[in-house]
Parts: structure tokens; C-alpha cells; sequence
């Protein structure tokens, strides 16, 4: 059985996001093809959903315009989310959002400049928004031309972003869910409990959910992440990374899609965020529900190999399951707390 009228979903992207996607739509008996946007011309498909931000906007418009094709997300929210300036431009100017002092610089001699401006340690990243590939604390000028060369080789062409470097209590991911309110009729905003992140070195090592805020922090980080969900009028799932220090929160960037970030929801929510993406595309109703505290870790298994007894042990920890990702291995864990289930994680990690 297939969905009635056009039955295809074009998934944009590689790897586990676009595959989730993929299984996503197919419950909802869509039939999920994953290709280039070349192919939008062949298949006409009733949706196209970008997986990634590695692709280029005029050629999706484009499409779009060609096949009648629906964007998921919007091209809008792709534009404002796609490059960082443009990214903290609005959240600045436009909705007035807290975020971190930062600068963006296109050569070396700016970086040194704005650097020198906002002080020492400082962060350099990407200007593009990356999966934390490129980024680098700095904290003395001999260490800025490395961290220009990472990130734009992890952005090429994007510029580079300083930002002021913060020893801030935690970093917390909010997954805003934008579709229709079945009980009015009219566009509303879901929050997931709240998601815990811990990176190391710009990447993600684990997430945990719910990550544990003070009450003025919730208010402050929902209403962070409902300004800028708003802002994108696009139905679906947005991951917004936030600063937590104390009671203030600090905007740091937006994802209108799942994340790494929100792999954790396929333990802990009665809906994961690929299932939430799916249904609020076609502006199904929704269940943001948390049925149990979790965390996931990552592994990278770049140069090791994969074996079964190396999953055995990870999986022997309680409640613990193992996902295979092309350059690492994900633990999700589930526990009576979101710090038993880190615990599990950890333990599974360790195993390995």
C-alpha cells in the first residue's frame, strides 16, 4: 500500500540521516528514493528532502520550480541556515537573539585582527555550518593560522567565523517540531525534552536527553527556539545548539532537520526525530513524548575494523543497543536516569 496521489520522496544527502529519512517516509508508504537533485527531473516526486546542507540552492530551486515538488525544508529555511554570517545576522538583527561575540573574517590578517578585538581563548570555525569538522579553540595568535587552514578546508569558499570563548555550564540541543495543530487547524511548535551534548575537539561524542535545566534556562531556550523556528515558516523537525551558562542561554546555530544531535530520540522518544521530521513535513500530528531517560556515545572506527565480538561486548551492557555509521559506531543507552543511561554508554563505548 502507497500513499494516495504521488507516492515519491526525493532524500538528498548520504549516510544515516538520509537513510532514517528514508525509512521514515516508507512507513508513511511513500516509496523514498535516495539520489542527486539531477534526478528530481526523472522521478517528479512529490517532495524533496534535503538531508544535508551540501548542496547548491539554485539548483533545488530550480528543480522545485520545474517538478511542482515540495522543499523539506523550505528553500528559505535552507538559505537563512545554510552559512553562518547569515545564520547570526538574523538571530542578531533581526529577532534579537543573545549569541556569543563574534566576528566573520575572509583571510588571515582579519582573523588576527578580530581575534586580537574579542580576546584570547577564542573559537574558530567553519562558516558553513559543519558537523563540527574544522573547529578549533585558540588560545594564543601562534595557533590562528592552523585553525584558519582547518576551517576552510572544512568550508572552502564559506569564510571563517571567531567567536568568544566561554566556559559555559553545558551546551543543549532543543528539537522544535513545527506542523499543524490537528485541535485548530493552525501552524504550532512541539519541544522535545531538551537534548545534552558533549563535544570534543568541534565533534560530537555524546548526547544524553533530558538534559537537566533551571527553570528560567527552559523558558529562556524555548522561547529562543521558537523565534527562530518561526523565522524559517518551514514544517518539520529544527535543531537548535544553544549555550547554556547559569539561567542565560546563547543562540549558537540552527539545523531545520535531524541531527547527529538527535540520534539519542530513537531510545528515548515514542516519536524519533526522523519519524517527528517525517510527519510534520506533510503536517501530520504529533507526539513529541519522552517514554525514558537515554544517551547515546560515538565511537570512530576510522582505520579499526568491526568485528561481532567487539559488538557483543558493547551490547552485553544493559539496555544498550549498537548502530554501525559509515566512520564511527553509535551506543544508545536507556536507564532509569539520563546519568545511568551516560553511565551504559560510556561502559558500551569502553567495551569496544
Amino acid at each position: 500500500m502507497s500513499i494516495d496521489g504521488n507516492p515519491q520522496v526525493l532524500i538528498i544527502g548520504s549516510g544515516v540521516i538520509a537513510t532514517e529519512l528514508a525509512a521514515a517516509y516508507a512507513q508513511l508508504g511513500f516509496e523514498s528514493v535516495i539520489g542527486p537533485l539531477a534526478s528530481a527531473a526523472s522521478l517528479k516526486p512529490r517532495l524533496i528532502v534535503t538531508a544535508t546542507d551540501d548542496f547548491d540552492l539554485e539548483e533545488l530551486r530550480h528543480a522545485a520550480e520545474a517538478t511542482g515538488a515540495e522543499t523539506v525544508p523550505t528553500i528559505e529555511a535552507s538559505e537563512l541556515t545554510a552559512n553562518r554570517q547569515r545564520t547570526r545576522a538574523s538571530a542578531n538583527d533581526d529577532l534579537g537573539l543573545p549569541t556569543l561575540e563574534h566576528e566573520f573574517v575572509t583571510d588571515p590578517a582579519q582573523l588576527a585582527e578580530a581575534a586580537e578585538r574579542i580576546g584570547f581563548p577564542c573559537v574558530v570555525k567553519p562558516g558553513r555550518s559543519t558537523d563540527g569538522t574544522g573547529q578549533s579553540v585558540v588560545r594564543e595568535p601562534g595557533e590562528l593560522d592552523a585553525a584558519y587552514r582547518a576551517a576552510l578546508e572544512a568550508s572552502p569558499g564559506e569564510g571563517v567565523v571567531v567567536e568568544r570563548y566561554i566556559q559555559f555550564d553545558s551546551e543543549v540541543t532543543i528539537l522544535a517540531v513545527r506542523s499543524v495543530d490537528p485541535a485548530t487547524g493552525e501552524l504550532a511548535t512541539w519541544f522535545c525534552e531538551p537534548i545534552g551534548t558533549r563535544h570534543e575537539r568541534g565533534r560530537l561524542v555524546q548526547s544524553f536527553q533530558p538534559a537537566q535545566l533551571t527553570e528560567a534556562a527552559m523558558d529562556n531556550a524555548r522561547s529562543i527556539a521558537a523565534r527562530v523556528t518561526g523565522a524559517m515558516n518551514s514544517c518539520g523537525v529544527h535543531s537548535v545548539e544553544l549555550f547554556i551558562d547559569g539561567e542565560e542561554v546563547y543562540f549558537s546555530q540552527a539545523t531545520p532537520r535531524p541531527t547527529l544531535d538527535g540520534m539519542v530520540t530513537r531510545a528515548t522518544q515514542r516519536l524519533d526525530q526522523f519519524e517527528l521530521h517525517a510527519r510534520a513535513s506533510l503536517r501530520l500530528p504529533i507526539d513529541a513524548t519522552l517514554i525514558s531517560p537515554g544517551a547515546s556515545q560515538l565511537v570512530p572506527t576510522e582505520g579499526r575494523a568491526v568485528t561481532t565480538e567487539c559488538l557483543a561486548r558493547a551490547m552485553a551492557v544493559e539496555e544498550t543497543g549498537v548502530q554501525v555509521l559509515a566512520s564511527a559506531l553509535l551506543m544508545r543507552s536507556t536507564g532509569e536516569t539520563a546519568e545511568e543511561a551516560q553511565e551504559r554508554a560510556a561502559r558500551a563505548a569502553a567495551a569496544l
